[in-house]
């Protein structure tokens, strides 16, 4: 596939990532920890089976959950600053996450969401064309969509939610690089209303070039890096990649408004990622890979995990998956204060009727896999919506290393 097009589909699928995550945030430094610990739980089309939670280190106990789209319950740390929570979906889905009221007071886990779409209206984008900007081949887009054929002057029509929304409009050359990129903010959308926008010469920033980190022995990486401008109300953005080792600065650039880079590498057994926020010259790097065998796992349908001794100053926390196919898809998130300094976790067993009341598989094979979350702010694997909040310097990386021919009863397995 080439280059710039699969800047543009990373670009697209970060600008989804950015204006539509939704989840709870992490913890704060300043925010004295709760007394009291409230899970929610978002289910529009009704999947929740049932919940539990745990408070220290003491038994699993049934969790009794209020509402319907979205369902809450609460319980008391009695004193304990560790707790777990757990949900049942769909029958065979189950989520848990083990962390202190430190690193998450809120908890959120997901067990639907709604397959509709955001309400919308009709708009539309005149957009204005500088002629000694175009070229042949040329396409002009707002917020990475709708890209319609430049000329002087292009319509744009769109669906937007209404309301007060910033717009980016990008003129790109044939292969998807960006020759121009302004953001317009404040615009009132509403049903069958319009706005104008200009692109001058003066509205051409010259790019910003950057250098991309080599990838760690046995890892390889796409010689290039997408660059996605957000506005700071989150309501405007796209791609803004001049190249695949450059970007071209928005016109309109403004205080809280920040650039965002994605990096990836992929080994056999192994996947780095980092979202990178900045303004000025990223300086991308690439989180630490596992060492090679550095894991141990025996392979039944609640695993014991040693080897989760990362040394990071910016580890928050593990993220643990088991599938086993049509039998057992397993989530486990556990907060780095919460494990303190032991270097083994078992997956819980919440089987029990009385629990979550699933049937733990004994036979089967899936995929196991484990990724460390490592980030200067304090955020959980759950809280997708924080990175709405991360502002230039912030960043979000992982590691992870997994195995596709996990069997239960296979014995034990180093990864990655």
């Amino acid at each position: 596939m080439h280059t710039s097009r699969v800047i543009g589909l990373f670009s697209l699928g970060l600008l989804v990532t950015l204006l539509a995550a939704c989840g709870g945030g992490g913890g704060s430094g300043s925010t004295p920890p709760p007394s009291s610990i409230t899970l929610t739980v978002e289910d529009p089309l009704g999947s929740f089976n049932a919940a539990a939670y745990q408070v220290g280190s003491g038994s699993w106990q049934a969790l009794n959950m209020t509402g319907t789209t979205t369902k809450t319950a609460s319980f008391s740390l009695n004193g304990q600053s560790k707790y777990g929570v757990a949900v049942r979906c769909s029958g065979l889905v189950v989520k848990v996450i083990q962390a202190t009221a430190s690193e998450l007071p809120n908890p959120k886990l997901e067990c639907s969401s709604s397959s509709s779409t955001p309400s919308t209206v009709a708009f539309t984008v005149n957009v204005s064309i500088d002629a000694g900007l175009l070229a042949s081949g040329d396409r002009v887009c707002v917020n990475s969509t709708n890209c319609q054929s430049a000329s002087n002057t292009v319509s744009i029509p769109l669906n937007l939610e209404a309301g007060t929304r910033d717009l980016l409009i990008a003129l790109a050359d044939s292969s998807n690089m960006v020759k121009v990129a302004k953001v317009v903010k404040g615009v009132n959308v509403s049903s069958g209303g319009s706005t104008n926008v200009s692109l001058a010469a003066s509205d051409q920033l010259n790019p910003v070039s950057f250098t991309l980190p080599t990838p760690p022995s046995g890892y390889s990486s796409f010689p290039a890096a997408p660059i996605f401008y957000a506005s700071a109300s989150n309501t405007g953005g796209g791609g803004v990649n001049a190249s695949p080792t450059s970007y071209r600065p928005v016109s309109g650039f403004g205080s809280g408004d920040r650039y965002v880079a994605l990096l990836m590498a992929s080994a056999s057994s192994g996947e780095l990622q980092s979202f990178q926020f900045f303004t000025g010259t990223p300086s991308l790097a690439f989180p630490a890979p596992w060492n090679a065998g550095s894991l141990g796992v025996n392979q039944t349908a609640h695993p014991s995990l040693s080897g989760l001794s990362r040394s990071d100053n910016d580890l928050r926390g593990y993220q643990i998956y088991l599938q086993l196919t049509a039998q057992l898809y397993y989530t486990a998130i556990i907060g780095k204060s919460w494990l303190g300094s032991a270097t083994t976790y078992t997956l819980p067993d919440l089987s029990a009727p009385s629990l979550l009341g699933y049937t733990a598989p004994s036979s089967g094979s899936g995929t196991f896999e484990v990724t460390a979350l490592l980030s200067n702010k304090p955020i959980l694997a759950a809280d997708n919506s924080a990175l709405l909040s991360f502002a230039a310097g912030d960043y979000l990386r992982s590691a992870r290393a997994f195995t596709s021919s996990y069997t239960v009863g296979g014995g034990n397995i180093n990864l990655p």
